[in-house]
């Protein structure tokens, strides 16, 4: 969801730096703040008792985060990290409330969010029920390939890590898995770019 700029700072909006590799907020915090990115790239994922990731989205400018918990008032399900440097911007709860209620359309353009954000929660479970990692892979790429008129296969913008973090695979499973779909003809790696 995208709130404009000038809205969010008007209201008392924050705009701030961070490295990559920085910790938004932690899987079990209470939340605060409406979040939503200018720059840069967030990852949101949750973590088993041995360490692994799941990777539950990644957000770009123009992108919000957290909104969920926020406006249940129940605890982050999964932590918040840059994957590059970013520029965010947030606002406190109380802020953000009166955003909504001085703009009833970014209430509706909220519910549109969730509802894609339900849907692909959705498709995410079909992907890690899936039997093989190679029918994890497909349907992860077949979720993820930008809508294009023809056949051809497209760069896949996710580096072989964050399709591991997706679909719940180690990522030396992800390698040796695309490698044996190249040799099928299922996708295409050129100079390490994977296509599908």
């Amino acid at each position: 969801m995208l709130i404009d700029y000038d809205i969010l700072i008007t209201y008392g909006g924050i705009a701030r730096k961070f490295e990559k590799g920085t910790v938004i907020f932690h899987e079990g915090a209470m939340p605060f703040f409406y979040y939503q990115v200018i720059t840069g790239e967030v990852k949101l994922f949750s973590t088993n008792n041995e360490g692994k990731e799941l990777l539950q989205g990644i957000f770009k400018a123009g992108q919000s985060f957290g909104e969920p918990p926020l406006l249940l008032n129940k605890p982050y399900p999964s932590t918040a990290q840059t994957n590059a440097d970013c520029t965010i911007v947030k606002i406190r709860k109380q802020f953000f409330q009166n955003i909504l209620d001085d703009y009833p359309d970014i209430i509706n353009n909220l519910l549109y969010t969730f509802a894609e954000r339900i849907y692909d929660k959705a498709v995410a479970a079909q992907i890690w029920v899936q039997q093989t990692p190679e029918n994890k892979i497909v349907h992860f790429l077949k979720k993820n390939k930008p809508v294009c008129t023809d056949s051809q296969m497209l760069p896949v913008p996710f580096t072989r890590q964050q399709i591991a973090d997706f679909t719940g695979l180690r990522v030396e499973t992800v390698i040796r898995t695309l490698m044996r779909m190249k040799d099928e003809g299922i996708v295409k790696i050129i100079n390490h770019k994977l296509y599908y």
